[in-house]
């Protein structure tokens, strides 16, 4: 039998800056609700001084990450990889949600049972990142090489657009009563 596509030229890519654009934007989305919780633990550090949220935080999201990510990849051949991305940015959102309602309800005070509420949140977000991530970079380590660097800068991106974004809030916020609620929120 002989091959038709033999003796004839390949195919431009197309769509490939489109693919690189919207994976650029998946991956911004991947990580900036957690580098959010990041860059207002000042915040956190007023409201829960006795908790120490900055340290306590990361080791409640890494165990869940890392929980998830080893499950999901036990079961991979059972799951359809694109609705796990899909779960995984719903539970981001929902979290995302849940930690302004959390704020709205408690009006900016600590205590225990907030505070845990805020670890339950964060637990969230360790499980929709594996989700996400471990999804993503598997579909897109089986295209070509850029696309996966453009989700990759994007994860990066995140952390730079949250920071300039809780600088600028705060900045603005600086002299008002209540600032770094207001800030932060």
């Amino acid at each position: 039998m002989v091959d038709g596509y033999k003796n004839q030229a390949p195919e431009k890519l197309q769509g490939k800056y489109q693919a690189m654009v919207v994976c650029c934007i998946l991956g911004i989305g991947g990580l900036v609700s957690w580098n959010s919780m990041l860059t207002i633990a000042d915040y956190y550090y007023q409201v829960f001084p006795a908790y120490h949220p900055s340290r306590v935080l990361p080791l409640i999201y890494q165990p869940f990450a890392v929980a998830t990510i080893a499950i999901l990849a036990y079961h991979e051949s059972k799951i359809n990889t694109r609705k796990r991305i899909l779960i995984g940015y719903t539970l981001f959102t929902i979290s995302t949600f849940l930690l302004i309602v959390l704020d709205l309800t408690t009006k900016g005070h600590g205590g225990i049972g907030p505070y845990i509420g805020l670890c339950t949140i964060v637990a969230s977000f360790g499980i929709a990142d594996a989700t996400v991530k471990g999804g993503l970079v598997g579909d897109l380590s089986l295209m070509c090489p850029e696309i996966m660097q453009s989700l990759m800068a994007g994860s990066a991106l995140a952390g730079g657009l949250t920071t300039a974004l809780r600088l600028i809030t705060k900045a603005v916020f600086e002299k008002s009563n209540g600032s770094l609620r207001k800030g932060a929120s």
